[in-house]
């Protein structure tokens, strides 16, 4: 599988995607806000999450906020890095071209600075 990416944020695997968040707990509320830019240069979804980061909460709620805006089941999506950071990055299990299409569809609809 080419080490391509959608708008430099979906990394194709041979059995999924990786995808870059950056995360705000104790938010006001749960949403998908933007594109961001991170202090590296590279990009990331910015997302919020009214949980607290303790426990695994604002994690947890993360994962139940991407699986119910993409549509896809909860068991597909796991933290594969990052979990006590707010710099993570999901993996999606799926096919990795339908996957792409379909996020890259879902980007493409938000705020890219």
């Amino acid at each position: 599988m080419p080490r391509t990416s959608c708008n430099g944020l979906l990394i194709p695997e041979r059995d999924g995607v990786r995808v870059a968040i950056r995360l705000t707990p104790n938010a006001r509320a749960d949403r998908i806000l933007a594109i961001a830019a991170t202090a590296q240069g590279k990009r990331a979804i910015s997302a919020s999450v009214t949980a607290a980061p303790q426990d695994g909460r604002a994690n947890q709620a993360l994962l139940r906020l991407l699986a119910r805006a993409w549509r896809l089941p909860r068991r597909d999506l796991t933290i594969v890095s990052g979990a006590a950071s707010r710099h993570k990055t999901v993996r999606v299990v799926g096919d990795p071209l339908q996957l792409s299409s379909r996020l890259g569809a879902f980007l493409a609809d938000l705020p890219d600075p």
